[in-house]
C-alpha cells in the first residue's frame, strides 16, 4: 500500500510540474531565438549610402510652421535585425511670414527589424528606430538688418518605419519619428507694440519635431561576411 501511495505521489507531482516545464522550455526557446536574431551576424556587414527628404512639423511650437529639408546618411548593419544609421539633415521653415528658421541635425540611430530581412529578399521590412543627435537652431527676423539668434543643443528621437526592398541592394524607406529637444529652446517672441525679439527659454517639455522622412538607399559593399552572403 505504501509503495502504491508513493507511486501515486510521484505521478501527481509529474503531472503538476509538466506544464511548468513546458512553459520554461518554450521561454528558453524564445529567448534563444531572440538572442540569435539580435547577435547572428550572418547578414551583418552591409554598408549603405542614402539620401532623404524630410518634412518636420511643430517647429517653434507652432503646428502650422512646417519645415522641409533633406540630408544624407550611411548605414552599417550590425546583425540580421540590427542596423545603424549615421546622418546629417537640414530643415528650413517659415515663422508666420515674419521670420525664418533653420535646424541642423547630425547624429546616429539604431534600427531594429521586426522581422528577419532574410538578406533583404522580403519586399517589406518594418522596423522601429531610436537615436540621438546634436542640433543647432538658427532664427532670423525677416527684413534688412533683422535680428538673428542661434542655440546649440541635443535631441533624442524614436519612431517606426518600413523599407520596400526593390532589390536586395536597393530599398526605399519611410520613417516617422518624434524628436525631443534637450536643453533650452530658441523662440520668436512678438510684443504688443509689434516688435519682435528672439529669446532663449527653458526646455518646453514636449516641444520638438515630428519628422517624416522618405529615403533611397543602396548597399555599396560589405565590411565583413563577404563570402557568407552576397546582396
Amino acid at each position: 500500500m505504501l509503495m502504491r501511495h508513493s507511486i501515486r505521489q510521484v505521478v501527481f507531482i509529474f503531472i503538476v510540474l509538466l506544464p511548468a516545464l513546458q512553459i520554461r522550455a518554450q521561454s528558453k526557446s524564445t529567448i534563444t531565438s531572440l538572442r540569435d536574431d539580435l547577435f547572428d551576424k550572418k547578414q551583418g556587414g552591409n554598408v549603405s549610402l542614402g539620401m532623404r527628404n524630410t518634412i518636420s512639423f511643430f517647429n517653434d511650437g507652432d503646428p502650422k510652421a512646417i519645415g522641409t529639408g533633406g540630408g544624407g546618411h550611411y548605414r552599417i548593419q550590425i546583425s540580421n535585425r540590427v542596423n545603424t544609421e549615421w546622418y546629417a539633415d537640414v530643415f528650413l521653415s517659415n515663422i508666420h511670414n515674419k521670420a525664418h528658421r533653420a535646424d541642423y541635425h547630425i547624429g546616429v540611430s539604431v534600427m531594429y527589424y521586426l522581422i528577419d530581412p532574410k538578406g533583404f529578399t522580403r519586399k517589406f521590412t518594418p522596423y522601429v528606430i531610436s537615436g540621438y543627435c546634436f542640433d543647432e537652431t538658427v532664427i532670423k527676423i525677416n527684413g534688412e538688418g533683422g535680428a538673428s539668434g542661434s542655440r546649440f543643443s541635443s535631441e533624442v528621437h524614436g519612431g517606426i518605419g518600413c523599407s520596400y526592398n526593390v532589390t536586395p541592394r536597393f530599398d526605399i524607406s519611410m520613417t516617422t519619428q518624434y524628436g525631443f529637444h534637450l536643453g533650452k529652446e530658441l523662440d520668436l517672441e512678438e510684443h504688443p507694440d509689434g516688435g519682435m525679439t528672439i529669446e532663449t527659454q527653458k526646455n518646453a517639455g514636449w516641444q520638438g519635431h515630428l519628422m517624416i522622412s522618405i529615403s533611397v538607399n543602396y548597399k555599396i559593399f560589405k565590411l565583413w561576411n563577404r563570402k557568407k552572403q552576397t546582396v
